[in-house]
């Protein structure tokens, strides 16, 4: 058997060294961005360490469903070294990983796949289709007043005070009335982002009226090879005073994760994919996070072939204020009973994670 232990932040000093080696063995990312992270996110995270060989990183976000706030962990950093591969010692972790979540009473957990088909066994499932682009910075014929918008660019740290909070209201307005499901988008966000994006030679464009007191929008990026915009909130109108802001920088390419605002097309550079997966971890509180305009009722025997505490017969009622999600104990002769719908987790989350729009990222 494996030795898997959950190490929580503030314990996790004896394991720095080698979790800081773990993970440059294993992913490309430069040697500045990896300090950054274990010495700045890492330290808020929760990491599952299997043997000294293999790990995986729980980190915790807050994000809003339906409105509600709801704290989450997001899956990074699944590693193990070369020589230790195909022995188990995945399984030891991510199997560690949701007991602990389910513990905690985490409605649901996500990542971002290296391929689907490693998580799928897991009860992981694609969400969050769309389509990405990599390619010449697209520039329509006569760009015209796109180029012209009155808008001033201003790089985060050169916001003041009362700017940022106009970001953070301006974020919040705006991912709300498109989205169902997205991190809270407040100063620490903001910070984390900003300090993740310097680490990969980015930054944090944030655009203005000629005033400089209306937000238009912004848009965060990295730079290792190529620019690449991790996230974007903006107002249609400056959305091509964004890419010559980032073309002025000197780079002809661009790649950008997902399109939900942008408007050009980019079907013709690739195809559309989950952009993450996503697992139910604790089914009584998922369900909890599921509203419907019509009123739905089911009756559900659920298997889940890793936490134990979502097998069992449910009756949920989804409503448009709340929904009721209940155990049910089997009657001693089975009378009376209502006909249960069998399902996996992973069933369920196939037909219910569509029920959200997302704006989620790969952040760490």
């Amino acid at each position: 058997m494996f030795n898997t232990e959950v190490v929580m932040p503030g314990k996790q000093g004896s394991i720095k060294d080698l979790c800081h080696m773990l993970w440059m063995g294993c992913f490309d990312d430069t040697e500045e961005y990896t300090d950054y992270y274990f010495n700045n996110r890492w330290n808020k995270s929760i990491t599952v360490l299997s043997d000294n060989v293999s790990m995986l990183h729980l980190n915790p976000y807050d994000i809003l469903i339906n409105g509600r706030k709801t704290g989450i962990y997001y899956i990074v950093g699944v590693c193990t070294l070369k020589e230790y591969r195909r022995r188990g010692y995945m399984d030891a972790v991510l199997k560690k990983a949701l007991e602990f979540m389910y513990k905690q009473g985490k409605p649901f957990t996500y990542l971002m796949p290296a391929s689907e088909e490693i998580y799928k066994p897991y009860g992981f499932t694609g969400i969050y289709p769309v389509w990405g682009f990599n390619g010449e910075i697209p520039f329509k014929e006569d760009i015209g007043q796109d180029i012209q918008c009155k808008s001033v660019c201003i790089p985060y740290n050169m916001l003041e005070d009362w700017q940022k909070a106009e970001l953070i209201k301006y974020a919040g307005s705006k991912l709300a009335g498109r989205f169902t499901c997205y991190p809270l988008h407040n100063e620490s966000y903001f910070k984390g982002l900003y300090e993740e994006m310097c680490a990969c030679n980015g930054d944090i464009l944030v655009f203005w009226d000629t005033d400089k007191t209306a937000c238009l929008g912004y848009t965060a990026y990295l730079c290792e090879e190529i620019p690449e915009i991790i996230e974007s909130v903006f107002e249609k109108e400056i959305q091509y005073k964004i890419l010559a802001c980032i073309k002025g920088l000197g780079f002809p390419c661009i790649k950008i994760y997902e399109t939900n605002f942008w408007n050009f097309d980019c079907a013709g550079t690739g195809r559309q994919k989950n952009y993450l997966m996503a697992r139910i971890v604790d089914l009584k509180a998922f369900a909890e996070c599921i509203y419907t305009k019509e009123r739905q009722e089911m009756w559900l025997e659920v298997s889940d072939g890793i936490i134990s505490g979502n097998n069992g017969r449910w009756h949920i009622i989804i409503g448009g204020v709340e929904t009721i999600c209940q155990k049910c104990e089997s009657t001693e002769d089975g009378s009376n009973e209502p006909e249960y719908l069998k399902c996996t987790i992973e069933e369920l989350g196939q037909k219910y994670f569509k029920n959200h729009k997302y704006f989620l990222n790969e952040l760490v």
